[in-house]
């Protein structure tokens, strides 16, 4: 073992687990931690892969497609959109006829909250072939991708062709995009970091290794500049319900989860309250400075991804997402409409190294009021 992973496994409090080798010789497990300094979902935009161009990525231009499908003429859109940039009363107005074009039983609701209720604007949608992700179901059809980095076919990414031609969502491996860049930003700061923790024998060589996810109870610790800190010591969070832990395999550098059980972690209510996701996949390198980087995926409820997309404006069109998704949604089908309820995905996730030692459990002791 590196004299620099020893103390790395010292300075973490990680204790050995005594295996018998063949030569009756104990040996003990490895153990690295990492907290998550990125993650967002991930596309691959490229230039002619939306059909006449992406969706309208200003709010006038957007609110004038919307005002087209609700049935105003083009002169009449054309005089609602110029009251509405003179602000005041006038964008008032307009924007109250936006948000209440749902309707039901007659009565017009809040669109956002109702989007079932409004017309679908059919929005544009991915036509590349090629995308980042995995091949969840182990077939190979029309709408699948292939992926740039592993050459996989068959790669299922249905949320990136769904959300892929508004403008905030367009990026790629080496240009995020700008909601997964403010995204992040936003969630770093106010939701406790998410850690992953390799197991093995040798973590330098190949062979067979344990994953596992958890939330911590401290936040993400940053420099001064906002990047990551190395090496900051993290409290696994005792609660349940962010805990983890698959098979798996490092290969080359890269680890991968050889089961793919569900996934669930607490997440924040700005993206989701809980990223919850079947067939879970996982791929990560193990780069320079002890840092890793890559994607995690698998089947999403789309309409959880829907409750962070309803109050973000950044997104564009919040119904027309919804309907995006509803028609992309390729897992899950409600045994009644047959309507697809999750979405595959991917998201990029990168990791440095942390210390992540076990939180004292809480025991709380009722006293009796006398």
């Amino acid at each position: 073992m590196k004299a620099r992973t020893m103390r790395w496994l010292l300075s973490a409090g990680v204790a050995g687990i005594a295996l018998a080798g063949p030569a009756g010789v104990a040996q003990a497990l490895e153990s690295r931690s990492y907290v998550v300094s990125y993650f967002s979902q991930q596309l691959n935009s490229r230039e002619g892969d939306c059909p006449g161009g992406v969706n309208p990525d200003d709010q006038a231009g957007q609110n004038a497609v919307i005002l087209e499908n609700l049935g105003y003429k083009p002169d009449e859109v054309k005089a609602m959109m110029a009251e509405w940039a003179k602000g005041g009363d006038g964008e008032q107005r307009i924007e109250a006829i936006i948000n209440a074009r749902a309707v039901i039983d007659g009565q017009q609701v809040n669109a956002y909250t109702h989007p079932e209720a409004t017309k679908d604007p059919g929005l544009k949608q991915i036509t590349s072939k090629v995308g980042y992700g995995f091949n969840l179901d182990g077939k190979d059809n029309e709408v699948a991708f292939v992926d740039p980095q592993t050459g996989e076919k068959g790669v299922d990414n249905q949320l990136s062709r769904a959300i892929g031609c508004n403008q905030n969502f367009r990026g790629s491996w080496d240009a995020p995009s700008a909601y997964g860049e403010w995204i992040w930003v936003q969630l770093k700061d106010s939701q406790p970091a998410w850690l992953i923790t390799i197991s093995g024998e040798d973590i330098d060589k190949d062979g067979p290794v344990t994953v596992r996810l958890t939330r911590a109870l401290e936040y993400l610790k940053s420099n001064g500049d906002g990047s990551p800190r190395h090496f900051m010591t993290y409290r696994v969070d005792p609660d349940p319900r962010s805990h983890n832990e698959f098979k798996g395999e490092i290969k080359d550098g890269q680890i991968t989860i050889s089961e793919h059980k569900p996934l669930s972690i607490l997440w924040n209510a700005l993206s989701s309250p809980v990223l919850n996701l079947k067939n879970t996949h996982l791929r990560l390198r193990m780069l320079k400075g002890d840092t890793l980087d890559g994607l995690l995926g698998g089947y999403q409820p789309w309409t959880e991804i829907y409750f962070a997309f309803s109050h973000n404006g950044i997104v564009g069109d919040r119904p027309g997402l919804y309907w995006a998704m509803k028609k992309t949604a390729d897992a899950d089908p409600d045994p009644v409409t047959k309507q697809n309820m999750s979405i595959s995905t991917a998201y990029r996730i990168t990791a440095v190294p942390a210390f992540v030692v076990d939180a004292p459990q809480l025991r709380y002791q009722s006293a009796e009021v006398k």
